[in-house]
């Protein structure tokens, strides 16, 4: 399919991107976020009197760091730099060549974790012929989907595939951020993410979070840049299959994100919707026809509904944490807005964030507070980190500023936040 130019999303000047003092604001905001994810990685490593202190130094010290890059052109220009990110790359993927063999060998002794083995017994059943979906190392029904058997099958071949994953993930997010803004800025937001400790940790046990934060993120981006673009509408469509048929879950949060998108750009969003929900059935359907007794991903759904029992019987914090990220979406598209579609339209890629968000706030809030308060034992806290690509993306677009929205240019004029 071709593409004519004038089709193709519009990109910044770098200059004027990093120079603007909301454009800084916005990548150490972004920053600070990174920082602040890697709480749980002190307190299971940190001793038990100590890490909140020293968690909060590391914050503060990152945050500082980062204003300072910022504020010295120099050492900005260095470090914005496509080498510096290669540099990052690589070293991701020697750090991760160490670190993920020994973080696999932890399943003998029932530690680690069991995605990357998910995603690995599904590939290798489906080409031994075998039904697709079994249990993990723990013992637990799997909840891998059947989309990550299209990502994950190289390691039929090549376990070396979980070292490489995370690197190339990194390079998928740069891609779809520098079709949003400025190279330099691009680098800076990907180069955010190795200030986390949760993305380090995701990234040596080949977590699939990873893959699945970047396609959402892929997907809302591309989809909101789609227009007449065909190679973008293609990718937002194949992201988006991908993230609802990688957890069960998931596709109820791409459906919401799909109505956002039909509220956004009316009929031309259909190129996207159709394919996506036709592509998604087409996947569940094949998975369970091809192990009905045995199709572990639906154990989600059971799995959700107790966690909704539980919110909505007992815990009255979690309740109301889930409850003020609605509202607040609600008030702010229904009270302060006369027409809810302009407010979807001038801050669609924000919403995905908090669309994504609220489910795993609930689940966090869930999980902690069934573990008594434990935050070295908190699992579920690595689950927020599927929100981050699509906040990178929206915080791409805020200091981009110039490229229209899915509607057309006659709505650019109102996607200036």
């Amino acid at each position: 399919m071709t593409t004519s130019s004038s089709a193709r999303p519009a990109r910044s000047v770098a200059a004027p991107a990093l120079e603007t003092a909301g454009s800084t604001s916005v990548l150490v905001g972004v920053v600070l976020v990174q920082l602040a994810l890697s709480l749980r990685f002190f307190a299971e490593y940190v001793g038990s009197w100590a890490w909140p202190a020293v968690y909060v130094f590391y914050v503060l010290v990152g945050t500082g760091a980062a204003v300072a890059v910022l504020r010295t052109p120099r050492v900005r220009r260095v470090v914005s730099s496509v080498w510096t990110l290669g540099l990052a790359v690589v070293a991701l993927v020697a750090l991760d060549s160490v670190a993920y063999p020994r973080a696999d060998a932890l399943r003998e002794v029932g530690r680690g974790s069991d995605q990357d083995d998910c995603a690995r017994r599904m590939v290798h059943n489906v080409f031994a012929g075998r039904e697709p979906f079994a249990e993990g190392y723990f013992g637990d029904p799997c909840s891998t989907g059947p989309s990550e058997f299209f990502v994950y099958f190289p390691v039929q071949a090549w376990n070396g595939w979980f070292v490489v994953m995370p690197a190339l993930v990194v390079l998928l997010g740069y891609a779809m951020l520098r079709v949003l803004v400025d190279t330099a800025t691009a680098v800076l937001l990907s180069l955010s993410q190795f200030a986390s400790w949760m993305f380090l940790e995701l990234s040596a046990v080949g977590s699939d979070l990873l893959v699945i934060g970047w396609m959402f993120g892929v997907a809302v981006a591309a989809s909101y840049l789609h227009r007449d673009h065909d190679a973008l509408a293609v990718a937002g469509v194949a992201a988006y299959v991908f993230v609802a048929a990688s957890r069960v879950p998931l596709a109820v949060v791409v459906a919401v994100s799909l109505v956002l998108l039909l509220l956004a750009s009316g009929r031309r969003a259909l190129r996207v919707v159709a394919p996506t929900v036709l592509g998604t059935g087409l996947l569940y359907l094949a998975g369970y026809a091809l192990a009905p007794d045995r199709f572990t991903p639906g154990h989600l759904v059971t799995k959700s509904a107790n966690i909704l029992r539980y919110l909505g019987s007992g815990s009255l914090l979690s309740t109301l944490l889930v409850l003020s990220l609605v509202g607040l979406v609600v008030v702010l598209a229904f009270v302060l807005h006369a027409d809810p579609r302009a407010f979807v339209r001038r801050h669609f890629l924000a919403l995905q964030v908090v669309l994504m968000l609220t489910p795993l706030v609930a689940v966090a809030a869930w999980d902690l507070l069934r573990r008594d308060g434990q935050v070295a034992e908190w699992e579920a806290w690595h689950y927020l980190w599927l929100c981050v690509p699509a906040l990178l993306v929206a915080a791409a677009h805020r200091i981009g500023g110039s490229v229209p929205l899915v509607g057309g240019a006659r709505d650019a004029a109102v996607c200036d936040s």
